[in-house]
């Protein structure tokens, strides 16, 4: 596990192999290119985390924000995948909708799910991803395919919860996180998904109320009061009806 020393912080812990040791990025900046994976862990000292992303829009500080799904997911399709063997690391899926404009690594970090027919119920992470050209688009998996893809094997799937950020709506029930600064569309910097952070509130909201996503505010939160209601995290004060509140996030 690789770590990099923060002048706010001391000692921040990075997970997994990217490249935070050698290329800073402090939570409170942004950058125009990408200096480490969507998606990498830091964690800092005092228990708070983040996830690296990509915002496909401008967003205020302070807000909850969610993926783009229609720029990153695809929903389940039938029969628009070429034929691939058992330890292929490439699918090509063909599909004149969301794909016919595919841009390149519009779907990295994502995930390829195979829902039916031939190879269902597996999983893979997708690596890069073309261009599409005459509607094909081919994937490349971080891992081999187990069982052999055919041309009747339908698929889905899910975008990298930390590309193509937006505000949070109040249908937008998979949050990714929290913004700690605002940031330039186009940019890219770290979300909170976890620890103390300070969000929007909507409402009434007292201290140790768990909170969820509002369903009338964009990005913001509110007293949670059914069951249905995705859990953000909890309020540690309580605060103005229209101002910010102290919540300790719990998303990851």
């Amino acid at each position: 596990m690789s770590t990099y020393k923060n002048a706010n912080y001391g000692i921040n812990r990075i997970g997994g192999e990217g490249k935070g040791s050698t290329k800073g990025q402090g939570i409170y900046e942004e950058s125009s290119y990408a200096k480490f994976d969507l998606g990498e862990k830091l964690e800092l000292i005092d228990g708070r985390v983040f996830r690296y992303g990509y915002f496909g829009s401008a967003v205020a500080a302070g807000v909850l924000i969610s993926q783009d799904v229609s720029a990153t997911a695809v929903v389940e399709t039938n029969n628009i995948a070429t034929a691939a063997a058992i330890g292929a690391t490439e699918v090509t899926l063909t599909d004149s909708g969301t794909l016919g404009s595919a841009t390149a690594n519009q779907y990295a970090g994502g995930y390829l799910h195979t829902t039916d027919d031939a190879g269902e119920g597996y999983q893979y992470r997708i690596k890069s991803n073309t261009a599409a050209s005459s509607n094909a688009v081919t994937f490349t998996l971080y891992d081999s395919l187990v069982v052999a893809v055919t041309t009747a094997t339908d698929v889905a799937i899910t975008g990298s919860l930390y590309n193509g950020l937006i505000i949070a709506s109040p249908t937008d029930y998979i949050v990714s996180g929290a913004t700690p600064r605002s940031f330039t569309s186009g940019y890219y910097g770290w979300v909170q998904t976890d620890g103390v952070a300070t969000i929007l509130a909507d409402g009434t909201i007292a201290a140790g109320n768990n909170l969820t996503l509002s369903d009338g505010v964009n990005g913001a939160v509110q007293a949670k009061d059914a069951e249905t209601e995705p859990l953000i995290g909890f309020a540690t004060f309580a605060p103005d009806d229209t101002g910010h509140v102290g919540v300790k996030l719990q998303l990851s």
